[in-house]
């Protein structure tokens, strides 16, 4: 096997190869600007508002109906006031010098009052909770309704046009802004709107010469508010999308904790958040600006027009034509609809923010899929029979449709057999798989099954048809038993126990102290790989398939594990067509037919102004700044957190993503929007108070007496909102999750047609939300979200990332030592993973671990890496205990590959610059790439290193993640290397330079290895066989071997057995 440098005949030409690649890199960055500027054109539209209310029912309408009588009836209450304001103000100019009847005049007049406070007590109890409730039922319909469109969507929507961040952040944060535009806010906006029409009205029938030289101003009213409303949709529009991207970048980081926390990776996420944080702020603080001057202008226009009616107002008395009451009557019916007028602003806002964030979920909504698996139509047959073809195909994915995967392709599979695909990572094997399935449909040739076209089959029934068990176990963070009754609706615990029993996970599922009812946690991050492999197999016989599709399904698992699974497996496949994708050519030899990928076909195949502007801008500037910091120091917080937080459900991406939306954009209502009204308010109070104690102090004191009960009024309000808020945004946070993980893993939820039982548990938490949230105010939901954003930034981490204390070393030798280890994972606390173990790596040695999967191998590294501190023992770096080390200092010492490659959706350069700290270089990327022998298939793409890997590296196949994850290690250039299973995804071609790229890296380093494949680590300097918690045996491979009954001599003896 040639070395790295063996590739090139002399040093002149590699120098140039990465000369032309550097070239490449930069051509390549230039292109991304026109779609910089076409998602700006994006993001500044907006839909009708008549458009948000598109899902009412016939409750909803009858709610709206008596909301906006309720409206009205609170609105005209003002001006009926003025009326009888008036009226008081005639009783007493006409009656001053007869006192009985003064206080006869004075006492009808009171007793109106009385009846007019009854009237608008009704009117807006039916205002505020008719509107709040319909609005939020509408929100949880649309909520409800775009997760249903996004579950009904084709794959390849979800390579190119949505990212789960994106859904989780329109879900949790576009549909609160969708509510506020639909709920209270039109409420308020009908009344206010109401009490200046009204206001109008009275003004004209008490004195039409004074109200028209007071209307004189509305033209340029209307213009100036007209202006300020078109605007702020405009700006409201950047800010959503700004969210929705650094939604996108919590998911991510939050899903991917380990990784980032191995890289050190907390400050790149955070400053990839506050980027899209400070755009967002760029346009909150634009809106409030425009929000400021308009109605800055409102008020100036609307002031300029009381001075002139005062002025006339005065002529008017002195010439007989009005009375005093008639003239106030008329200014106060002005003035009380002017300032109603400019109450409408929070509203306009809403309205703006609304519309700009319905319109991303309305296209959705809107958008017909392609391959629908809510389409009834079909051919729906008593049973399938099994034969497979495939017939001259052509294919590019929808994300690359420059590379072509098939041009031709065309493979057969009669029914009852077993057809295993081979070749090189990427060749396309795992395509053949996405085509049976028919996650997408070829663009030429036909994809049948007992010779009937795929399309022509009924979507959901066909799948149900058809089991797959993929390379990476997806499982949903949800209890053994749930992940389970995926395979099977409705299935008896007989069924479970017997599909757990087939798939050789019944053994370690009951030794849980929960058993079948233990939580999984995010991506099943609370068991080894071999046991998610195992629970998703159990899955796959629980379907009880026609067609079995198996993608590496035995990769993750230990030797014994795998021989008992394939036994398994064996049996299962008995009479039903089977295909097998491996790069183990060991586990495919008894397949019927054995098919050769390369290149996209088969070439072998074989048997076997001042003030109010002022005012609205500096709040909105308080609220936009006070939403990015919140967000920005919840979510420094939160990366830097312990991994043990995480695994606890309630700290999963979905719920932290939720959080972050919903409980900052609360607060930033209340601050921007709503305490800029009542600082305005409080103002307008005191300064009437002040006039009133002027003007008479004994009947100030009279009316005062009443602000008590106000208080309590208002205090008894929000102590009855707040049990309905917290309810509301526990269960926001859970619908949260279950969508986090129906869109992270759609291949799975398609694969096992689970879109209806996804989308019952969202309905079923869009319920609770419509019960408990329609009756939370904004004042309520903003101390709730207050205490909820506390929460975390009160939290001290218990292994802090950030804590610069700590010491570091000046030379690393590369010594690790654990010493009477022992620990249980903090979810877990009845499960004892290790029992004293101890175990010494030499600095430059290489240790293999082995042992069965779920003996604690990766667990070693999670504690090396200080993901989680032991209960009792130390770990030793070079004589000094870890926890005294600098956490982030001795991260960096280390380069962690997993078993499960993660990579973020961004491009292929991005994931590889991730693993050094600093400015990288185009030739150290591409020199890393090399390394990793992944350089040749990234050059071979249109875009190269520029080219975005989806989300979760979807774009590529699992060899190629694994090679860029390994590139990325080989960048940090680490003094500790950590292979958990590194070459585990690669094809024997790929893996056999890989490997030899590894041995070099791995020359004088300290380096720890996770194998199942045995033959892989038979050159450490040491094996040490994980067994009960403990190192049961260590040694090289071939003193281990003379120990007949040794744990390492029967690993290797039942290793050679199922070969």
């Amino acid at each position: 096997m040639p070395k790295e440098g063996d590739n090139s005949n002399d040093g002149n030409h590699d120098h140039g190869a990465v000369s032309l690649n550097i070239e490449k890199v930069s051509e390549m960055n230039s292109n991304t600007a026109k779609a910089k500027d076409k998602k700006k054109e994006e993001n500044n539209k907006v839909v009708p508002f008549h458009k948000l209310f598109v899902t009412a029912d016939s409750l909803d309408k009858l709610l709206m109906t008596l909301g906006t009588i309720g409206a009205v009836a609170n609105g005209v209450s003002i001006p009926l006031m003025t009326i009888l304001f008036g009226g008081l103000i005639n009783a007493f100019g006409e009656n001053s010098t007869d006192g009985k009847k003064v206080m006869s005049e004075v006492s009808k007049i009171a007793l109106e009052f009385v009846y007019l406070a009854c009237g608008a007590g009704v009117a807006s109890f039916l205002q505020v909770s008719c509107w709040m409730c319909t609005g939020e039922r509408q929100a949880t319909r649309i909520r409800s309704l775009y997760l249903k469109t996004i579950l009904r969507q084709d794959i390849g929507f979800f390579d190119s046009e949505a990212s789960t961040g994106e859904v989780i952040g329109r879900m949790s944060g576009d549909t609160i802004l969708i509510q506020e535009a639909m709920g209270e806010k039109v409420g308020k906006f009908i009344q206010f709107i109401t009490t200046f029409l009204a206001g109008i009205i009275v003004a004209f029938i008490k004195g039409w010469k004074l109200t028209l030289v007071m209307l004189s101003m509305i033209p340029l009213l209307v213009v100036s508010g007209g202006s300020m409303a078109m605007i702020i949709s405009k700006m409201s529009s950047r800010g959503q999308q700004a969210y929705a991207e650094a939604a996108n970048i919590v998911e991510q980081t939050i899903g991917s904790i380990r990784m980032v926390a191995s890289f050190t990776g907390e400050k790149k996420s955070i400053e990839g958040y506050d980027k899209s944080l400070a755009i967002a702020y760029k346009a909150i603080t634009q809106q409030g600006l425009v929000a400021g001057v308009g109605l800055g202008s409102v008020l100036f226009i609307m002031f300029c027009g009381y001075a002139l009616a005062l002025w006339y107002g005065s002529r008017l008395i002195l010439d007989g034509s009005y009375t005093g009451g008639d003239v106030i009557n008329v200014i106060f019916a002005v003035l009380m609809g002017g300032m109603s007028l400019g109450q409408t602003s929070p509203s306009l806002n809403a309205f703006g923010a609304g519309r700009a964030a319905a319109y991303k979920m309305f296209e959705t909504i809107d958008r017909k899929p392609e391959i629908d698996v809510f389409d009834k139509s079909g051919l729906v047959l008593e049973d399938i029979q099994g034969d497979i073809e495939l017939k001259d195909v052509r294919f590019t994915y929808p994300a690359r449709p420059d590379v072509q995967i098939f041009s031709g392709f065309s493979l057969e599979i009669p029914r009852g057999t077993t057809a295993a695909l081979v070749g090189e990572s990427g060749s396309g094997k795992s395509t053949v798989i996405s085509l049976i399935e028919r996650f997408y449909d070829p663009q030429a040739g036909e994809v049948l099954i007992d010779g009937i076209n795929i399309k022509k089959f009924q979507l959901k029934w066909i799948r149900q048809k058809i089991g797959l068990v993929s390379q990476e176990p997806v499982l949903f963070a949800t209890t053994i038993k749930e992940n389970l009754l995926y395979g099977k609706d409705g299935a008896t615990v007989e069924e479970i126990k017997a599909a757990a029993e087939l798939a050789n996970a019944a053994k370690f599922i009951n030794k849980l102290p929960q058993g079948f009812d233990t939580m999984v946690g995010e991506h099943g991050t609370q068991l080894s790989g071999g046991q998610k492999q195992r629970i998703a197999i159990a899955r796959a016989i629980l379907k009880d398939p026609r067609i079995l599709l198996l993608d590496e399904a035995t990769s993750a698992l230990d030797t014994e594990s795998e021989r008992v699974v394939q036994e398994a497996l064996d049996r299962i496949m008995v009479n039903r067509t089977t295909v097998i994708v491996a790069h183990r050519l060991t586990t495919v030899r008894n397949a019927d037919m054995i098919a050769v990928v390369q290149c996209g076909s088969i070439v072998e195949k074989v048997g076997c102004l001042i003030v109010a502007p002022t005012q609205m801008y500096c709040f909105a500037i308080a609220g936009g700044r006070l939403v990015q910091r919140i967000r920005s120091l919840t979510f420094s917080k939160v990366v830097y957190q312990e991994i043990g937080w995480f695994d606890d459900n309630e700290n999963s991406s979905g719920a932290i993503s939720a959080r972050l939306s919903t409980d900052a954009a609360t607060v930033r209502s209340l601050v921007g929007d709503a305490l800029s009204l009542v600082v305005q308010n409080i103002a307008t109070i005191i300064a009437g108070i002040v006039i009133s104690f002027t003007a008479n102090w004994l009947l100030a004191l009279l009316i005062l007496a009443i602000v008590p009960l106000l208080g309590l009024q208002g205090y008894m309000q929000v102590k009855f909102m707040n049990g309905f808020t917290a309810d509301a945004k526990l269960v926001y946070e859970e619908a949260s999750q279950v969508a986090n993980d129906a869109v992270g893993s759609i291949r799975t939820v398609a694969s096992f047609c689970a879109e209806d039982k996804v989308f019952f548990a969202l309905s079923m938490a869009a319920v609770g939300i419509s019960q408990s949230a329609g009756l939370s105010p904004d004042l309520a939901k903003a101390k709730s979200s207050i205490n909820s954003v506390f929460k975390i930034l009160d939290r001290a981490s218990k292994i802090d990332a950030n804590d610069e204390s700590g010491t570091t070393l000046d030379n690393v030798k590369g010594d690790i030592e654990f010493q009477h280890v022992s620990f249980k994972y903090p979810t877990r606390p009845d499960v004892q993973i290790f029992r004293d173990l101890c175990l010494f790596v030499h600095s430059g040695k290489t240790v293999a671990l082995v042992g069965e999967s779920g003996s604690g191998k990766s667990t070693a590294i999670a504690l090396l890496e200080r993901f989680y501190d032991p209960d009792s023992g130390r770990i030793f770096l070079d004589g000094v205990e870890i926890r005294q080390l600098q956490l982030k200092w001795l991260r960096q010492q280390m380069g962690l590959v997993s078993q499960e490659p993660v990579l973020f959706n961004d491009t292929i350069r991005a994931n590889i610059a991730y693993g050094k700290e600093g400015t990288v270089t185009d030739e150290q990327i591409i020199a890393a790439a090399e390394a990793a022998n992944a350089h040749n298939f990234i050059s071979s793409l249109p875009q190269g290193y520029n080219t975005t890997v989806g989300e979760r590296g979807v774009q590529l196949s699992g060899g190629q993640k694994q090679r860029i994850a390994i590139a990325r290690a080989v960048l940090k250039d680490p003094r500790i290397l950590l292979l958990d299973e590194a070459t585990s995804a690669l094809d024997a071609e790929s893996e056999c330079i890989v490997q030899d790229a590894l041995d070099s890296v791995m020359v004088n380093r300290s380096t720890i290895v996770i194998a199942h494949r045995l033959s892989t680590i038979k050159d450490a300097d040491l094996i040490a066989v994980v067994k009960n918690g403990k190192i049961a045996e260590q040694g090289k491979h071939d003193d281990l071997l003379l120990k007949r009954n040794g744990a390492y001599a029967s690993l290797v003896q039942l290793q050679k057995s199922s070969t």
